[in-house]
């Protein structure tokens, strides 16, 4: 005979059960961080920020180490007052000054920011210096070529595909005859 005792008793066995269960299936999202939660460049840029400025985004386009390099991505401020924001590499240094409450496309040809070299090949991060008055910060930015079809109209000079073709083609041994 089944008795109420033992109703609850089966009752409660199968609702620790069913805990177990929704715990196990469950439990990884209780102790893992949630990837939605994390900040992060979403892009081939960087993000940061220097004094009253927020940089988005921020990358270098080149062709080579010894060539040109724009700088590519937005920069933002939302103060009262324009700032300045500097952007160096070795003795290298370009700055371009952002109107108050303006987000800045470095894209448009209007805003420009060019540095005389790279200093490093595209594919590898150069580290750098962003300032903003005597406030600084040190980065170490992303360079980029030509072989990505949305940069290539960024490329100082024009993109030159003989110069990438080591980074978007496997090489192929020669031939013996």
């Amino acid at each position: 005979m089944i008795t109420a005792q033992k109703i609850r008793g089966r009752r409660a066995v199968a609702a620790a059960a069913l805990a177990v269960i929704a715990l196990g299936a469950t439990g990884c999202g209780a102790i893992n961080e949630q990837a939605t939660t994390l900040h992060y460049a979403a892009s081939d840029g960087i993000v940061f920020d220097v004094a009253d400025l927020k940089v988005r985004n921020l990358m270098l386009v080149t062709g080579s180490a010894t060539e040109e390099a724009r700088a590519i991505g937005t920069v933002v401020n939302n103060t009262d007052a324009a700032k300045t924001l500097n952007l160096s590499i070795g003795s290298n240094t370009a700055s371009v000054k952002v109107p108050a409450k303006t987000s800045l496309k470095l894209e448009d040809d209007a805003n420009e920011l060019v540095i005389p070299t790279a200093t490093v090949e595209p594919g590898a991060d150069v580290d750098a210096v962003a300032s903003v008055g005597s406030a600084r910060t040190d980065i170490s930015i992303p360079v980029v070529n030509g072989a990505l079809e949305e940069y290539r109209q960024y490329v100082p000079g024009g993109y030159d595909p003989t110069t990438t073709d080591h980074l978007t083609k496997s090489e192929e041994p020669a031939a013996e005859h």
